[in-house]
Order: C-alpha cells, then structure tokens, then sequence
C-alpha cells in the first residue's frame, strides 16, 4: 500500500530560497528564466496570493531603470533607429540584453520574496533562519538576540504601517485639499514621517519596559516539529538551483 506524499507549503521554502539567492547571481539569461519559473511555479504551489498594485508598480519602475540604464551605459554595438541618442550616448544590444537579465532577475527575486511569505509566515521564516544559523552562536553570534528582534518586527511591521498611513491621511485633512505637484506631495510625506517615527519609538519603548516587567527570556531554538521538517529533497533542490545559478555565469 502506497503512503502518499503531501507537499506542504513550508516545504517549499528551501526551493524558494534557493530561487531567490540564483536570480540574485544569476549570470545568464537562461539562468535567470529558470530561477524566475521555480519561483512562480513553488509561489504558486505554496499559496501565494497575487501581490497588489504597488507591487507591480514597484516592479515597473524598476524595470524601467533597468532598461534605461543598461541600454545607454553598457558599451557595445549600437542599436539601429529607431532607437535615439541620448546624452552622447547610442544605445547598445549588449545593454539590450543585459537590461533583459536584470529584468529577469528582479522578477525572480520579488516572485521567490512573495513565495516565502506564505512558505514562512511571518516569524516561521526567523525560526528557520535561527536553526539554521544555530552552529554560530557557539562564535558568540547573537543568534538568539536576532531572532527575537527579528520576531518583534515581524508584529509590529502592519500596526505601524496602518498608523503611519492614518497619520498621512490625518494630514491631508488638516490641508484641507489634495496634494498639488510632487513637491508638494513631498512636503505632505515628510510631515507624515516625524509624528510616525515619534509614535514608532515611543511604542518600542513601551514593548521594551512590558517585556522587561515580565521578566521576558530569549527561548532556545526548539527543532521543528514532525509535521513541519521540511524534506531534504527539497533542501538539495534549492541547493541546486543557487549552485546552478553561481556556476553557470559564463
């Protein structure tokens, strides 16, 4: 009688990792495509919810960048028309191409990124860096300390976001109008960042002293429980896919 395997999404999270560090170093084009499919395809197995506006929006912009930058300042052979000139400089097809591997990597990285938020949500993902990292606390790594920090972010990152965006409305209404011009815009966001920052370090104060009055320790790195090991097929798989992707550079 044949056991049948269940992928679960935290699972995942070695492939995704590995697809995350081989589109960073990706080197080629045919790397960077495949890091980017791992990526949408173990996002999408894990669960993963297609990322909001600002994400491709985000994307866009730096895609943009990327094209712009690398079509004009990469030397090489110049683009026929009618592709323009710009600044003195013709734009290239080996900026073309690199323009294309940056875009690729990017992709790859946000898909392996927006992936392993539901791989390891929220503090999972400190909990499995921890493990992993263990062997260095015996250096006097402050492992624990990070993971505890990192743990803390973790939670409070969207009541601060939340709060940082009531006070940004708070002061366009206080204004009575709506923004005209980017320096004004500005203007309205730097007003919004002092009361945020202010609000942000007087609550981290208060979390602090709660956490001393209860006399709060840093918990030992407990092993993941039978339902949560992750496969070492997996692990090898994202081991693979960055070892592919740093090799293959050439």
């Amino acid at each position: 009688m044949s056991r049948e395997v269940r992928v679960r999404p935290s699972h995942l999270g070695p492939l995704l990792v590995g697809a995350l560090l081989g589109a960073m170093i990706a080197g080629r084009i045919e790397t960077a495509a495949a890091c980017l499919a791992i990526a949408l395809v173990a996002a999408a197995v894990a669960g993963a919810r297609a990322p909001g506006p600002r994400w491709f929006a985000m994307l866009a912009v730096g895609i943009a960048l990327a094209w712009a930058l690398n079509i004009y300042l990469t030397p090489g052979r110049p683009l026929p028309a009618p592709w323009p000139r710009l600044l003195g400089r013709s734009p290239t097809r080996e900026g073309l191409a690199h323009g294309l591997l940056l875009t690729l990597r990017m992709a790859g990285a946000l898909a392996a990124l927006q992936g392993l938020r539901s791989a390891w949500p929220g503090e999972v993902a400190a909990d499995v860096a921890a493990r992993a990292l263990a062997p260095l606390q015996r250096l006097r790594v402050p492992i624990l300390e990070t993971r505890a920090m990192i743990g803390l972010s973790l939670r409070f990152m969207p009541l601060l976001e939340s709060e940082a965006r009531r006070i940004a409305r708070v002061q366009d209404l206080r204004a009575g109008r709506a923004p005209r011009g980017l320096a004004e815009r500005l203007r309205r966001r730097r007003a919004a960042i002092v009361p945020a920052l202010v609000g942000a370090l007087e609550r981290a104060e208060r979390v602090a002293m709660a956490l001393e009055a209860r006399h709060h320790g840093l918990r030992p790195i407990a092993p993941p429980a039978d339902a949560a090991r992750t496969p070492r097929a997996w692990a090898v798989a994202g081991a693979g896919t960055a070892l592919v992707s740093a090799l293959w550079r050439s």
